[in-house]
């Protein structure tokens, strides 16, 4: 607890009567002049923000606790923070000089002022530890936080620096004096290794496991178990190329109506018990985070990538789907089972592909499961042309593949390339998660499932309006913003100048899918029912789909149990929703980390993007290779320009550039360890002149 909290909770016991100045050095054994001259400077800040009143000449009492907001606060590298109210108000804007001690990702007792708001007190530490950059100023220290909403540099004492050098990349626990203390040194700042572990660090993500989740793991392995036997069932598995991790595969066979489809899904809850060191571990990561030269896994690799991995000629429990699918694409019945399969062959999505276009060395190669493929591809394509019908919204990938050399050099990034065999796979995890969600939702046991609600009014107006403003329409209906009108709007828009940048609008007009007890759906997908049950190797939710499901298959469903399982679902929903959000940053800013990193040879070289962004300051330009970089007003051509962001455009007197327009740079800058690229306009201005009106 730092001085601040201790001095309000001080005043605090005093309750309305108040509290006498002169008592609070005495309670508070204040002796020396510099504490006393602190206790003095810190009740004139505590009485300026408003956290404590006056009670005439010598008293000083708490604001009144009636009037107390909890919530979490959200910095600003500038110094001051947002507090996100717990009660879902409008966020409060608290200026530095009110913070009081409090930090970035804070839980906080405040009061509003005005428009403003001050921190009354901390009532637990969002941030315990963190990685930065430490520089050594004498014999003082202080670490320089990665994350910029930290706003403040944390002092470290000179027995506390574990040895670090100036210019070190660390890790640094946060004491509740708020000085900090180093547990790890990463390296050297500006060496990759150690920038990209900062950047996984300070999401909350760690390359290691503790030493009791290990232990576990070790005592893990296979034994044979009496239970539906498909090892004699054509089995294969269709993964990217890196992947270490298999915990899908399948087997497809055509039938008189239709189809047989067979999804086989690592049975990781038969190892990985509830409530035990690596069921927590995981709980506490909630996925794995994969990156360019590796993965932060979400279990040991002694399971992710061992005992739990469905490699090929290697015996493997797991939860096996079937399903009889008709030529339209319904699902007429399906079976759920505890099995035993044996994975004939590991392919990758680029060989499945060849396969299918005819690559003749590759079909004899793979000659036993070339017509299976082809089955595949037929009942991948009816799933995809039944659930266009339904109103499944097809975006753009805005993925990038990054190619490393055995040196860990980039040789390439481009966009993920989106193949047959790739829509292959994810149909069929799209059903066998669909047909999971609908059976648990049925027999009404607690469940972790894969929601997503639709636009908000307020955003689809801002949608509607914007892709009027590049010249398009989109029909809505009588029935209001179904899933549909989206996906033929976009399938109308394909091919267009604008299409990359209405599937990026809309994308972001979109609500952000979550994990939720409550089973409302899925927008996106226009799906009633649906759940993440195909990867339980890599998800948290997925795990406890499985437990949900096995206990259904073991007839595990008396009262007792059920009611203790919801618990553990509504806390995982939570947790899972968190981790998946702090993991796409993470995995976002190392991409960004790299294309930085890589953009640094092009220094000085022309591009044609296209205008990707519009803020006060400038504009955001996309190039092919997804690399996405900021152009400031100062390097556009000569203007005076203002920014219309409803419209999404900047305007001076002569020049006009809006979202989506093609548009000539120049690579200005590129910064790695900031993760920014500079661009300047480098093309015609008069391809870019205002129209008359």
């Amino acid at each position: 607890m730092g001085f601040n909290e201790k001095l309000l909770q001080q005043i605090a016991s005093s309750g309305e009567k108040g509290y006498p100045i002169g008592l609070l050095a005495r309670q508070m054994n204040i002796k020396t002049k510099y504490e006393k001259k602190q206790l003095s400077n810190a009740i004139k800040n505590l009485l300026r923000s408003g956290a404590i009143i006056a009670k005439g000449k010598n008293k000083v009492c708490a604001a009144s606790s009636q009037n107390l907001i909890r919530g979490v606060l959200r910095g600003n590298k500038r110094g001051f923070a947002f507090l996100i109210r717990e009660d879902k108000g409008e966020d409060i804007f608290i200026p530095h000089r009110a913070l009081n001690g409090a930090m970035h990702g804070d839980t906080v007792l405040a009061i509003k002022l005005g428009e403003e708001g001050a921190v009354v007190s901390v009532v637990k530490r969002g941030i315990t530890s963190l990685a930065g950059t430490y520089e050594a100023y004498g014999k003082k220290g202080f670490v320089i936080p990665d994350d910029e909403d930290y706003f403040e540099d944390i002092f470290i004492p000179p027995d506390k620096n574990m040895g670090a050098q100036s210019g070190s990349k660390v890790v640094v626990n946060i004491l509740d004096s708020g000085e900090g203390e180093v547990v790890k040194i990463l390296g050297r700042a500006g060496e990759r290794q150690a920038d990209i572990l900062s950047i996984l660090l300070n999401y909350g993500f760690n390359e290691t496991f503790c030493a009791q989740t290990l232990n576990e793991a070790e005592r893990i392995e296979y034994k044979d178990e009496d239970r539906k036997d498909f090892r004699d069932l054509l089995t294969i598995t269709i993964d990217g190329e890196d992947a270490r991790d298999f915990d899908d595969a399948i087997s497809v066979e055509k039938t008189a109506d239709g189809y047989k489809l067979y999804v086989h899904i690592a049975d990781v809850a038969h190892y990985v018990k509830m409530g035990g060191a690596i069921d927590k571990e995981a709980y506490g990561r909630g996925t794995s985070v994969y990156f360019p030269e590796s993965v932060f896994p979400m279990l040991p690799e002694k399971i992710s990538n061992g005992v739990c991995s469905l490699k090929p000629k290697e015996d493997r429990l797991a939860i096996s789907v079937v399903m009889l699918i008709d030529n339209k694409g319904n699902i007429s019945a399906q079976g759920f089972y505890e099995t035993k399969i044996r994975s004939d062959y590991r392919l990758t999505y680029d060989e499945v592909t060849k396969i299918l276009e005819g690559d003749k060395e590759l079909c004899a190669k793979y000659q036993d499961i070339v017509e299976m493929l082809n089955i595949c591809r037929e009942l991948a394509h009816i799933l995809t042309q039944k659930r266009k019908a339904s109103g499944m919204i097809n975006f753009e990938s805005s993925e990038c593949k990054i190619d490393l050399d055995d040196s860990g050099e980039i040789k390439n990034i481009y966009p993920y390339p989106e193949t047959i065999s790739n829509n292959i796979i994810e149909q069929f995890m799209i059903a066998a998660n669909e047909t999971v969600a609908s059976f648990i939702g049925k027999k009404k046991f607690p469940c972790v499932y894969r929601v997503h609600d639709a636009i908000s009014s307020d955003k689809l107006a801002d949608f509607v309006r914007f892709v009027k403003s590049l010249g398009h329409d989109i029909d809505l209906g009588e029935n209001g913003a179904h899933p549909k009108a989206f996906s033929d709007f976009l399938e109308k828009v394909k091919g267009s100048p604008s299409e990359h940048v209405i599937n990026r609008a809309l994308l972001r007009s979109m609500q952000k899918a979550k994990y939720s007890i409550f089973d409302s759906g899925h927008f996106g997908l226009s799906l009633k029912n649906y759940c993440h049950f195909t990867a339980p190797i890599r998800r948290y939710p997925d795990l406890m789909v499985h437990r949900a499901l096995k206990a259904i298959i073991n007839n595990k469903t008396d009262q007792k149990l059920m009611s203790s399982f919801q618990k553990r679902c509504e806390s995982a929903a939570i947790k899972s929703s968190e981790r998946e959000i702090a993991a796409a940053m993470a995995e976002r800013d190392v991409d960004d980390y790299y294309k930085a990193l890589y953009m640094t040879k092009f220094i000085g070289h022309k591009f044609t993007g296209f205008v990707s962004g519009i803020t006060a300051s400038g504009l955001f330009v996309c190039l092919p290779n997804t690399v996405e970089g900021f152009v400031s007003l100062d390097d556009l051509p000569y203007d005076r320009y203002s920014a219309d962001e409803k419209n999404y455009r900047i305007y001076g007197v002569k020049y006009v550039f809006t979202m989506s327009d093609k548009i000539e740079v120049k690579i200005k800058n590129s910064d790695a360890a900031a993760r920014k690229i500079d661009m300047v306009f480098d093309g015609n201005p008069k391809d870019h002149l205002r129209k008359k009106n």
